[in-house]
């Protein structure tokens, strides 16, 4: 008899009443104990997956995902563990995706929904199917315009947000740039040798932000053709902020047709939730200077 192999096994959780059925295996205890060993061995180098129960590890699963390996939980959520060489190159690229420093950490997590007053159900939803079947939405090119008139309400720090989760989750190239860089990339004009103007092209996943703000003029509109029309060809996903729904877009239609069809809305509430967390930092500092230690009686003992 063939003795169990831990790494076939791992593909398949451990079958039991009232559990998830999904690549359940019916196991022995030898099987049971085989596979967990090779668990334990495969998530000694992520903290968040060492050293879970026995139960936890029966109810994942772990299988290969190109140069990667991939782990379903219990909830059937899917989670890209990178080597420690892969982490290394991943947060590369993160400083290379061009987005604002003050966001470059930011998860799903980080994103308030709660600060807003208005209702957020229909846009967090949104975004949080666009999460967790990003895969799907991937393979049919499918991207998200996130939208707001209001400034400081939110659009960049989500857009930020959605790009660091989906590198945390899945394989592939993510980058972000505002569209005004992008524009003066691009004076000098794009002749395919720019490796920086060709990362934009070629990203598994693109941030294009504040795509409404730039001045109307003809080689405006055909450079944000030519990237966004390629990507279209190439059913490269793209993630677009504005401040303007995309029917109010001043720009050919060339451009709002393709931006329409390749993209779900995800309207935020027209509050500067920025402005509103900025008073609150304000406030914060004078409490606590209000309530620190005087320093005048400090002063005086000194000075005694």
């Amino acid at each position: 008899m063939n003795e169990p192999d831990g790494k076939a096994l791992a593909v398949f959780r451990v079958y039991r009443e009232g559990g998830m059925k999904y690549y359940a295996k019916r196991m022995t205890e030898e099987e049971k104990n085989v596979r967990r060993m090779y668990l334990r061995k495969e998530l000694l180098d992520h903290p968040s997956w060492a050293n879970l129960s026995n139960n936890r590890l029966d109810d994942i699963r772990l299988f290969n995902a190109g140069n990667a390996q991939m782990l379903e939980d219990e909830n059937g959520y899917e989670f890209l563990l990178l080597s420690p060489k892969s982490r290394a190159e991943k947060e590369f690229r993160k400083v290379r995706a061009m987005m604002p420093f003050e966001f470059m950490d930011l998860t799903a997590k980080d994103f308030k929904w709660n600060k807003y007053r208005a209702d957020v159900t229909k846009p967090k939803d949104m975004v949080n199917k666009y999460i967790l079947n990003y895969t799907r939405f991937k393979d049919n090119g499918m991207g998200l315009y996130i939208h707001s008139g209001t400034k400081g309400s939110g659009k960049t720090m989500l857009s930020c947000c959605l790009v660091n989760e989906i590198n945390n989750r899945y394989a592939g190239v993510s980058k972000f740039v505002n569209i005004l860089d992008f524009l003066e990339m691009t004076k000098k004009g794009f002749n395919g040798n720019d490796e920086d103007i060709k990362a934009l092209y070629q990203a598994n996943l693109l941030v294009l932000d504040d795509i409404g703000v730039q001045m109307s003029k003809e080689w405006i509109d055909t450079v944000l053709y030519r990237l966004i029309n390629e990507r279209y060809i190439n059913r490269l996903p793209t993630i677009y902020t504005s401040n303007v729904p995309v029917d109010r877009l001043k720009m050919d239609d060339r451009i709002t047709d393709r931006i329409e069809s390749t993209t779900y809305p995800v309207s935020l509430p027209e509050e500067s939730i920025r402005k509103e967390t900025r008073k609150q930092d304000k406030q914060k500092l004078l409490d606590e200077i209000k309530n620190a230690p005087s320093d005048t009686a400090n002063t005086r003992q000194g000075n005694a």
